[in-house]
């Protein structure tokens, strides 16, 4: 996603009129200035060679063609979460970083088994999703990095390392999205070791119903993940809304039509902010 627009399309082409909703935060290509990194910025263009030197630069791009519109480019804007429709049937929250923060365990992991942190973390990001979507326990983890590494762990130190706390603000919001009468499910990317945690502290029960990828076999942000929980609540996509805090998983529900928040400190707005000006209506 991106935090800021840029474009060198005259001032008469159509594309203009989506463009120019969004003023105060769209520059003239090439750039004059740098209000960011050229990573977060986004090209919107008609020509063949401005998408080339956009890719040299680092930055995103999009064609001003026939398919370009106001829905092709919400969804890579940071800056602008999605609205919840009406009529709203449906909340997904995820998890990690959401409900719960304080789950970062790999350093921790990392100091007490005395594994060199930039190995490790490069291998663990090897079998982060095969973990998640439930296709590689947590013991064969284990047994993997007394292998590679030489390293024999006692325990599990994915279940050891990991302590949450609730985030009291979704809480709240959730507790009272369910007596206002709504529907609301988690929909999580997590381990077996976590998600025995999270029901041990009572995470899960705050919620209607919960989908973990580990125990769905898909993980997001594939398609099929929100797919497989829209269907088992039976709610169409156009009654459903999502909030998670990982932009690309944002990105992703957003593309195939799932009104979505980003629960994030991006794009020169604060997470509190966002899931206050969303949900006004209970908050």
């Amino acid at each position: 996603m991106y935090d800021r627009l840029c474009t060198d399309l005259s001032s008469g082409h159509p594309a203009q009129e989506v463009l120019q909703q969004f003023t105060d935060r769209l520059d003239a290509f090439p750039l004059q200035r740098l209000d960011c990194p050229m990573n977060r910025c986004l090209l919107v263009t008609d020509r063949a060679d401005s998408v080339e030197e956009a890719q040299r630069l680092g930055m995103g791009s999009m064609l001003a063609d026939g398919r370009f519109g106001l829905d092709s480019l919400l969804p890579h804007l940071s800056w602008v979460d999605s609205p919840i429709p009406d009529p709203c049937s449906l909340f997904l929250f995820d998890m990690g970083n959401v409900v719960v923060k304080n789950i970062t365990m790999l350093d921790k992991i990392a100091k007490r088994w005395n594994l060199d942190r930039e190995e490790f973390f490069t291998d663990y990001l090897h079998y982060e999703f095969p973990l998640m979507d439930g296709t590689f326990s947590s013991a064969q983890y284990w047994a993997h990095v007394k292998e590679v590494f030489g390293t024999e762990v006692e325990g599990d130190p994915f279940y050891d390392a990991f302590e949450p706390v609730f985030n009291d603000e979704i809480v709240s919001l959730i507790a009272k999205l369910r007596a206002a009468g709504k529907r609301v499910v988690c929909a999580s990317n997590t381990i077996d070791p976590h998600w025995r945690i999270l029901d041990a502290m009572g995470a899960l029960s705050l919620f209607d119903e919960v989908y973990a990828s580990h125990l769905m076999r898909t993980t997001k942000p594939s398609r099929h993940f929100f797919m497989q929980i829209l269907q088992s609540e039976g709610c169409p996509i156009e009654q459903a809304y999502f909030i998670d805090d990982h932009e690309p998983n944002i990105e992703r529900a957003r593309s195939f039509g799932l009104a979505s928040l980003l629960y994030a400190d991006k794009g020169g707005r604060e997470a509190s902010e966002r899931l206050s000006s969303a949900f006004s209506f209970v908050l």
